[in-house]
């Protein structure tokens, strides 16, 4: 069968949010540990190889990760979110430049732009260049469909 454009985008968009409902499921499943979102100041790798770098932070997802936004096609994580960094450079810090999202069987779900508050990032930090010991505070995250 050949489907018209207009029929094939319908398909598309219908599906849309089913999609994202089973995304967020991956995201609140516990595997036996929480899914989490770690975050990198090396180069973004191809999709899903390791990272080169080291991670700099990790924060672990709420068991309630977010919310499908069925009005914007996608997915809002339930923010503020926020851990201990262990990973940066001990005496100048490090700035992350992106996150990996993985899900609570510690596979990878997705890879994503950081900035801050005021920057275009699929995730947004209160700040980017973080400290040893002190606390990354994820600000916003989204997911988009």
């Amino acid at each position: 069968m050949d489907l018209s454009t207009k029929h094939r985008d319908a398909r598309i968009a219908a599906s849309r949010i089913p999609a994202l409902s089973a995304s967020l499921a991956l995201l609140e499943r516990e595997n036996p540990n929480p899914a989490r979102i770690d975050f990198y100041s090396a180069p973004v790798p191809t999709p899903g190889a390791a990272p080169a770098g080291a991670r700099v932070v990790s924060i672990p997802l709420d068991h309630a990760a977010g919310i499908v936004d069925t009005d914007l096609v996608q997915i809002r994580l339930t923010v503020p979110l926020e851990a201990q960094i262990d990973g940066a450079n001990p005496s100048t810090g490090t700035t992350v430049t992106w996150a990996r999202i993985v899900d609570g069987d510690g596979d990878w779900f997705a890879d994503c732009s950081v900035s801050d508050g005021a920057g275009a990032g699929e995730i947004k930090l209160q700040t980017t260049l973080l400290y040893d010991g002190a606390y990354c505070r994820l600000t916003s995250a989204i997911v988009q469909g």
